[in-house]
């Protein structure tokens, strides 16, 4: 074995060092072995193997495609690999990959489908729009210091000689259908947005600090809509402030703010949901609508402040005003589950409860199941929530006040006069609203509610715990359900790998392992996440004429839980691993749902 393989002597990128990173190795003869990542490059990884170098010729040898799986203090990926060179002494293996492209996209034949692709707002919004719309180019993501733009003409050099001008990186051009490019050009530059302009102090007086903040808060707010976050963080520090945005359920970071900015903006906030600008040492909360001037796009926000050691905290809950992806069939009921749903909106009265955890989507399927009554038949339905998510026609929706001048209770009471076919209670979160949910049902009403519970047979016994007696839950829960909801694996980017025997015990299913399952890698596509969206998970419980008895007797959730896995109805883990098999979702993803069995 040569003292410094051929591949080392080329080799022009280069490797930095890493701390805390492994590797697992999978070869396609089947051989698993587990390695510590010792560097790193754009390209490929440094590793090494302590005490295992009889490896070597076996699942190591030079040119050996393998898959990686590497987990890093932050994230978890995967990627296809060659091994490059070879070094082995009596006590460590080492050796370095090259990654592979298994994507295979090329961009000189490839036509970008734009409505799967991740822009990313940073790169979008860091060229002038007039500039994008003249030369009809969308910078959508930044990857290993080269721009990728969507693009109408991938020959148009003026373009290419522009855009690294102003984004001061090499530039890749992608071609993309030409309708929806210009369609997309317009939802994205229709505003003509400027970057957050971040003016030294010394430079500013009060005039231009107060504009930037203006230029700060419109360009942050249609960003974070562009991302389609769910919320916008402003956590302030020393010198300035951080910006997150939470996507598909994880925070990712989206640009540093100077102090200079940071109280202008945070000032600017507070102004448009009403909150009081002199008031810096208590909590506040409060609501704007904020209406983007061309398009007609609005989005609704929710403003919450908190005093924090270098100044208020601020987060923005953005609510939806858009409806119409909300369909059964975009959430990802598995047939017998939709079929269920549809079963019971078909019926005239009853009670439906949608279960699980904050932010796990039990809202949307609500506002789903309405718009499917609403196309089907011809309904009076009143909502109460709090707040108001999406706002559909043809609904009233009422909204909780903070000060209870309008509380669940009072506003159930009184939409129970306006002769509503259909009533939807955006939380039961007390004796009173349940009983009066109960009785809805019982008297002709059908009933759409949620509850803060973990599984579907726990809606029985959390509605018991609340006073509501066993047999009038019986006689009015028709349909009980509890979801999660999963990040969606990236289609293009996805990786096939066998299942380890840790994997399959921590998912309590050993007899899996060895079953293929995906990974997530990253590209173009998904912005280098390997997620794109996300799809939820469900476990529902019809309650027939047998399951009522069973309540109205006082059956407990244990022995509700144990009817159900007999009577053969699938679990929250049963149907996330369902999607985990099929490519849908990862195996970090349902290792989540496993560890609250």
């Amino acid at each position: 074995m040569p003292d410094k393989p051929r591949f080392l002597e080329r080799r022009q990128v280069p490797r930095e060092p890493v701390d805390g990173w492994t590797a697992t190795l999978f070869a396609d003869n089947g051989t698993i072995a587990n390695a510590t990542v010792n560097n790193c490059a754009i390209g490929g990884l440094g590793l090494s193997l302590d005490g295992q170098p009889e490896l070597i010729g076996g699942l190591f040898a030079e040119g050996t495609p393998i898959t990686l799986r590497i987990k890093t203090p932050h994230r978890r990926f995967s990627k296809k690999a060659q091994i490059r060179w070879i070094q082995a002494d009596t006590s460590a293996l080492r050796f370095g990959v090259a990654y592979l492209d298994h994507v295979g996209i090329n961009p000189q034949n490839h036509v970008l489908d734009i409505d799967d692709l991740r822009i990313d707002p940073a790169c979008a919004l860091s060229i002038p729009a007039n500039i994008a719309l003249r030369q009809k180019v969308l910078p959508f993501i930044q990857m290993d210091d080269v721009a990728h733009v969507v693009c109408a003409d991938i020959d148009n050099h003026t373009a290419i000689t522009v855009l690294e001008r102003l984004l001061k990186k090499t530039v890749q051009l992608w071609a993309a259908d030409t309708d929806k490019l210009e369609l997309k050009l317009r939802q994205v530059y229709g505003n003509n947005l400027a970057p957050i302009r971040i003016v030294p102090k010394h430079e500013t007086n009060p005039a231009e600090q107060q504009n930037a903040a203006v230029g700060a808060s419109d360009e942050l707010l249609y960003a974070a809509y562009m991302r389609q976050a769910s919320d916008i963080h402003i956590d302030p520090g020393f010198n300035g402030a951080t910006i997150r945005f939470r996507v598909d359920g994880q925070l990712e970071p989206y640009r540093e703010i100077k102090s200079t900015i940071y109280g202008e903006l945070v000032s600017l906030l507070k102004v448009m949901a009403y909150l009081d600008i002199a008031e810096k040492r208590s909590p506040q909360d409060g609501r704007f609508s904020h209406q983007f001037v061309e398009g007609g796009r609005r989005v609704d926000v929710r403003v919450a402040t908190l005093p924090t050691k270098y100044g208020e905290r601020v987060t923005l809950r953005l609510l939806a005003v858009q409806t119409d992806s909300l369909t059964l069939e975009h959430l990802g009921f598995e047939p017998v589950h939709k079929q269920m749903i549809e079963g019971f909106l078909r019926r005239i009265q009853g009670l439906m409860i949608i279960t699980g955890p904050t932010g796990s989507g039990k809202t949307t399927t609500l506002y789903a199941a309405i718009r499917m009554l609403l196309e089907e038949r011809q309904v009076n339905i009143i909502t109460v929530e709090d707040p108001i998510e999406y706002e559909i026609s043809g609904v009233a929706q009422v909204e909780v006040d903070s000060a209870d001048k309008v509380s669940f209770a009072k506003a159930l009471r009184s939409i129970l006069r306006h002769d509503p076919d259909v009533v939807m209670i955006g939380e039961i979160r007390d004796k009173e609203t349940a009983d009066i949910a109960i009785k809805a049902a019982l008297t002709g009403h059908m009933v759409l509610g949620t509850l803060h519970t973990n599984s579907a047979a726990a809606t029985i016994t959390r509605l018991t715990d609340m006073g509501v007696e066993p047999y009038l839950v019986a006689a009015a829960l028709r349909l009980a359900s509890a979801q999660r909801l999963l990040r969606r694996l990236c289609k293009y980017c996805r990786i096939p790998r066998p299942m380890t025997q840790q994997e399959a015990l921590s998912v309590n299913r050993p007899a899996l392992a060895g079953r293929i399952i995906h990974d997530p890698s990253g590209c173009i596509y998904c912005g280098t996440k390997g997620y794109s969206g996300r799809i939820a998970v469900y476990e529902l419980l019809e309650l027939n004429e047998g399951w009522a008895r069973a309540i109205a007797e006082g059956e407990g959730e244990v022995e509700l839980v144990l009817k159900m896995r007999g009577s053969g109805i699938k679990s929250l883990l049963d149907d996330a691993l369902d999607k985990l098999l099929t490519g849908t979702t990862s195996i970090a993803e349902v290792v989540q749902i496993a560890s609250s069995w």
